[in-house]
């Protein structure tokens, strides 16, 4: 039997029980839109940190009052940085002196009481020096206006969103004068939308210059004390040796030990890695509710095949008598399981697609369906089949054609 009669064959036969050939592929479906849409996310979300991270720059690195990168990364405010450690303008001027580092920029963050018009909201702001703006790279840009400039008093720049989104209809706009705490600020420039998932966030930044901050938070910083530093290193050095340096550096200036330090030092290859391992996470979790449905599926086909066995023993008989040999009974059972799993990955590759454009649209999932996934889905898809085909196929093919032919 050549492959045209085979599949000539099995789509008449899969016809003729239309509706259970349906449900059987709905199952498959299901599954694969999850193999889809998980991976084009975890695809997109990697592809988003990774243009992010080159922008930004993998020569960057910062220091943070805090002991724990795990407390760096749940945020806060700058009220819960001074209760966790401190920095001070001693720790930037010893980091600039060190060997490979290229640059150093203080910063802090806290939350002001904002006015724009007649609107009133809480917010947080990011006093900073204005050489920070150079050591981002291409992550910040200016849509409109300009940076501010060092040495500069009482000027603002604002994230993408944060003047466009934060205060309703009334737009932030260069020029416009805002008030924190009281104090008039003239905005002086407007970022790009930077977007994606870490961008979100920063797209809602407010700059200012750091002696501004200083002068903002007076009360609740010592007059010589740094919230954050940033911290830049040359061409040609390793970041992780200038790493080793600053630590052994802050640690003689607070006077504590390398094993008890009260700051990290934090390199783009550790924010990488802190976020790879969360997505890894991710994706065990989520790959695990995959496998469920792809096993639901599998089940699904392996019982429409059983059924198929049992409903055409008689005919089975018949194709033995007529000359079928074990070999074509198997290959015609497998044929069919392997179109209710073709079209179960096609559907399926389709529906999810149509998810992710969804998802991206009304809520700016970061989603990258890359050639790979799609390979992936027709070889899991078809594999499925043949798996869940190959029992019912083997026992209609190991049937006696005498009995199968006195069956009623």
């Amino acid at each position: 039997m050549d492959l045209i009669d085979a599949l000539a064959y099995s789509f008449k036969n899969l016809t003729k029980r239309s509706l259970r050939s349906w449900l059987t592929i709905i199952g498959l479906v299901i599954g694969v839109i999850a193999i889809v849409v998980i991976l084009s996310i975890s695809e997109g979300f990697n592809r988003d940190i990774n243009t992010q991270m080159s922008a930004f720059g993998a020569d960057m690195m910062f220091v943070y009052p805090i002991s724990s990168i795990s407390d760096v990364a749940s945020g806060g405010s700058f009220s819960f940085l001074q209760s966790s450690g401190k920095l001070y303008q001693k720790d930037v001027d010893d980091i600039a002196n060190i060997p490979g580092v290229k640059d150093v920029a203080r910063a802090m963050f806290g939350r002001v009481s904002l006015s724009f018009k007649d609107k009133n909201i809480s917010a947080m702001v990011y006093p900073m020096d204005s050489k920070a703006f150079e050591m981002y790279g291409t992550y910040i840009e200016v849509e409109s206006g300009r940076y501010y400039k060092e040495n500069e008093k009482n000027v603002a720049f604002f994230g993408y969103k944060a003047a466009t989104d934060m205060f309703g209809k009334d737009k932030v706009e260069v020029g416009s004068v805002v008030q924190m705490n009281g104090k008039n600020y003239r905005v002086v420039g407007i970022a790009k939308e930077i977007g994606g998932m870490a961008g979100s966030n920063d797209d809602l930044n407010i700059y200012i210059p750091f002696e501004d901050g200083r002068k903002l938070f007076e009360g609740q910083i010592l007059p010589d004390e740094v919230g954050l530093i940033y911290v830049q290193a040359d061409e040609g050095f390793n970041p992780e040796d200038i790493k080793s340096t600053i630590e052994r550096k802050l640690a003689s200036n607070h006077r504590v030990k390398l094993d008890k330090l009260d700051f990290s030092v934090i390199t783009s290859a550790q924010i990488m890695e802190i976020v790879g391992t969360i997505l890894f996470a991710v994706q065990l979790v989520l790959g695990a509710v995959t496998l469920i449905a792809s096993v639901v599926g599998a089940i699904g086909i392996a019982n429409t095949m059983f059924m198929n066995v049992l409903e055409r023993i008689k005919e089975i008989g018949i194709l033995k008598a007529v000359g079928a040999r074990q070999g074509d009974i198997l290959f015609l059972f497998l044929m069919e399981s392997v179109i209710i799993g073709l079209a179960g990955g096609i559907i399926g590759l389709v529906l999810g697609y149509l998810v992710l454009i969804g998802l991206q649209d009304a809520f700016g999932v970061p989603v990258f369906l890359r050639q790979r996934i799609i390979a992936f889905v027709f070889i899991f898809s078809v594999g499925v089949g043949l798996l869940a085909g190959l029992l019912p196929a083997w026992r209609a093919a190991k049937m006696d054609p005498v009995e199968a032919l006195m069956y009623e």
